[in-house]
């Protein structure tokens, strides 16, 4: 029969900007009680439609009754920054700045709304803004084809923030130790249980990261379409960079006759360089994947397998090239490694790849039917390294970044460097 039991643990504070977390990790694991249990297969969602639940709880289940694995879907930090996953809208300082300027320049009367709102109300500001611009157009005071451009901001559920990838991975880890602690399920005779994380977009940079921060507890990442190194598009403060063309906008714009919205994420980091929420090049360094010196250090650990499918014209989101250079790395550092390009609509067969764009409207059973027995088999072929060590340090430009197991979770230390 197949089980669904829903988590709540505490999981990590955001050692980085020193901050106590408020909100709890939850988690969900399903599984069949009538099989005995030989690998956690992760299936991480992105801030796309796989984030939904349903979706997720109905993917679950079709793995759980087909394999003898348990399935977990974390709802790690700041997942719910999306509309569709409970998020509601604002306008922080910067966004309110942005449109009193505009509102200045073609003085118009306006009040900017001071809460937050939900999606209906939202739309029904946006109608506003439209509205005034129309009546000025009209009024022959704005030129016909003007629109006015200007961004809004996401608060994310549980009063989160983008923190982006360190705590979002730290919380995969953390759902892992504890099941690993208190598995509710029959286990294997005298085996461990094996990792296998599954991911899209954000979530497939997500299983790469979790990899990277604890190499000897993940031993296969299977993604589609993620992002070798961090990106400016989902960091949350890409309006403070470029205001003007909203070159690092986080998702497509609500597009009205007269006005352009554009959603970020909320966000703690900034581009000011003078303040200790500065996302500087320390931080995206440890975001990073695609960083040779950090790919040294965990090719001294045991090496994931890895398997990744990718769209050459993905330029925009995920670009290709960065892809191509990470899997090169990781198969001249001995890595099991396997790239799969989509460079041609020959390849688009309608219902597993769907289309060139960024997550090339891929089907994650398809993929999941594809890949997931061949990663089983692998691991059934060569048994779980035996390892003491839980613990890996990455240098960075001013810090270096700890993670230890600790007590059955992982913790991080942040020690700067001496100059």
């Amino acid at each position: 029969m197949i089980v669904n039991q829903t988590y709540e643990i505490d999981s990590c504070d955001d050692v980085e900007l020193e901050l106590k977390r408020e909100s709890k990790l939850e988690f969900r694991l399903c599984f069949d009680d009538e099989k005995v249990i030989q690998t956690l297969f992760f299936i991480i969602p992105g801030c796309g439609g796989d984030a939904d639940s349903n979706y997720r709880e109905h993917l679950a289940s079709f793995v759980a009754e087909n394999f003898n694995v348990a399935v977990v879907s974390v709802n790690y930090h700041c997942i719910g920054n999306r509309p569709q996953t409970g998020a509601k809208a604002y306008f922080d300082e910067i966004d309110t700045l942005i449109i009193n300027e505009h509102l200045k320049v073609f003085k118009l009367n306006h009040k900017i709304p001071s809460k937050t709102m939900d999606i209906e109300t939202m739309h029904k500001e946006f109608m506003a803004f439209d509205e005034l611009i129309q009546a000025q157009k009209d009024a022959g005071k704005i030129a016909q084809n003007y629109i006015l451009k200007f961004p809004i901001s996401f608060i994310p559920t549980k009063n989160e923030y983008q923190n982006f990838g360190i705590m979002q991975a730290q919380d995969l880890i953390n759902a892992l130790l504890y099941i690993k602690a208190n598995p509710p399920f029959s286990l294997r005779r005298g085996g461990d249980l094996r990792v296998i994380m599954l991911g899209s977009s954000h979530g497939g940079y997500l299983a790469h990261l979790t990899a990277k921060i604890a190499p000897y507890l993940v031993d296969a990442v299977i993604d589609n379409s993620s992002y070798a190194k961090f990106s400016w598009h989902y960091i949350g403060f890409g309006k403070e960079i470029d205001f003007i063309s909203i070159k690092y906008r986080e998702v497509n714009p609500i597009i009205g006759k007269n006005t352009y919205i554009y959603p970020f994420s909320k966000t703690l980091w900034t581009s000011n360089q003078h303040s200790k929420n500065f996302f500087s090049p320390t931080r995206r360094q440890i975001r990073n994947i695609l960083e040779p010196h950090h790919l040294k250090i965990q090719s001294k650990y045991p090496k994931p397998y890895y398997v990744s499918y990718h769209s050459l014209y993905d330029t925009i989101i995920a670009p290709p090239q960065e892809k191509a250079e990470l899997y090169k790395i990781l198969k001249d550092l001995n890595f099991n490694a396997r790239l799969r390009m989509i460079c041609s609509a020959d390849e688009i067969d309608g219902k597993f790849i769907k289309n060139l764009s960024h997550g090339m409207g891929m089907s994650l059973k398809t993929l999941i039917l594809k890949e997931l027995p061949l990663m089983l088999e692998n691991l059934k072929q060569n048994p779980k390294q035996q390892w003491d060590n839980t613990s890996i340090s990455y240098p960075c430009e001013d810090t270096i970044y700890h993670f230890s197991q600790k007590e059955a979770k992982i913790v991080l230390e942040c020690e700067e460097l001496k100059k």
